[in-house]
């Protein structure tokens, strides 16, 4: 059952390349009542973050990593048949051992893909391939690589599509601090540089570390990256822009947005001498309470969303609606028609879930469903 709904007006919508105008009422959202999951059942809590990829291209089902049992679970979240299923444990031992890991992704053609900070594992034939960037991208400078790209705050990263047999990950330089765009063949087991300019500039200027001894904290600036189908598709958790790299003729195309409900990017931080952890601290907490981006998602075969949050705290959610040509459609502000929503969101069956912060229950997974129709 339906609460409430509202409709989207675009108005002074602006492209890198062209500016774009429009002041048609085209689509409205409707936010569906509160629907509750016991996560008790399988052993999960609803508080503790956790990884996810869907397992089909309807988004009907998912599998979600147990933390508490080191375990593959399968959830379903639709309105009709929400459930969620025991797994196989992730075994750490043995010839198909999976070591240390903190995201995964679901791809067709290989199964499960396992990442930390800088490898990859993956199973062929019973055994473990295992994918250490340092390694595997060693160009005699001994630097480490680490691998960029999740959504890590939202558990998601889709890096893979079932039109290929690839990958595709953003490698940071941690010497250079120069970040790159990679594809990984399955068949050929080889790296694949792709042509692709990051922003560098707004990296730097949004950039505050803190360094003691060989151990550096930062804020979290690294770019995104969202696999559809033959296009890459990078964004920043800190402004608005949009890039896209076509497979299919390796063309880059940036994009840029105006909005009427909320800031095009953060603040930027004041730069601190990087040993002074309570100017750092400082700058820190201002960073994370100003606007922030989530990664791209597809909704359906006609929509592509973002999430933005007013802050980390997520004291508003705002939603933004691109076209398949990135022509943005439309924006709302969600938390006027809810106000109790949290971070994580993901697509479910051409609806997008989004979690409640409603009356916390560490058992229960709670969430609403936001549907988008044309008008």
């Amino acid at each position: 059952m339906k609460r409430l709904s509202l409709l989207a007006l675009i108005a002074s919508i602006w492209g890198c390349t062209e500016e774009r105008f429009s002041s048609v009422l085209k689509y409205q959202i409707s936010i569906s009542e509160e629907v509750a999951l016991d996560f008790s059942e399988v052993g999960m809590s609803s508080e503790v973050p956790f990884s996810i990829s869907p397992l089909d291209n309807n988004n009907e089902s998912f599998l979600v990593f147990n933390n508490f049992f080191r375990r593959l679970d399968t959830v379903f979240f639709s309105l009709e048949n929400n459930r969620i299923v025991s797994g196989l444990e992730v075994s750490k031992e043995g010839p198909g051992g999976i070591p240390s890991f903190d995201i995964f992704s679901y791809n067709k053609y290989i199964g499960v893909i396992y990442m930390n900070g800088n490898s990859f594992f993956y199973n062929k034939d019973d055994y473990t391939v295992k994918l250490n960037m340092t390694n595997e991208l060693d160009n005699g400078s001994s630097s480490i690589k680490s691998i960029y790209g999740a959504d890590r705050r939202n558990g998601t990263f889709q890096i893979s599509s079932d039109l290929g047999s690839y990958f595709s990950i953003i490698i940071h330089d941690n010497d250079t601090n120069v970040h790159s765009l990679m594809s990984y063949d399955f068949d050929s087991k080889n790296f694949h540089d792709l042509p692709f300019s990051f922003d560098d500039d707004q990296m730097m200027k949004q950039d505050i570390q803190f360094k003691n001894g060989s151990v550096t904290i930062r804020n979290t600036y690294a770019p995104y990256l969202t696999v559809f189908d033959s296009l890459l598709i990078i964004s920043y958790p800190f402004f608005n822009k949009i890039s896209v790299l076509n497979l299919e003729d390796n063309k880059q195309s940036d994009y840029l947005f105006e909005s009427e409900l909320f800031k095009t990017q953060k603040d930027l931080p004041v730069k601190t001498d990087n040993s002074d952890y309570e100017k750092f601290s400082e700058e820190f907490t201002k960073w994370n309470n100003d606007v922030h981006y989530a990664s791209i998602s597809r909704l359906n075969d006609k929509l592509i969303y973002r999430m933005v949050f007013e802050n980390l705290g997520s004291s508003k959610v705002y939603l933004e609606l691109f076209n398949n040509s990135f022509d943005k459609v439309g924006e709302f502000d969600l938390t006027a028609l809810q106000p109790d929503l949290k971070w994580f969101h993901i697509t479910v069956e051409g609806k997008i879930l989004i979690q409640s912060s409603k009356d916390p229950d560490e058992d229960i997974f709670k969430y609403y469903l936001i549907s988008v129709d044309e008008l």
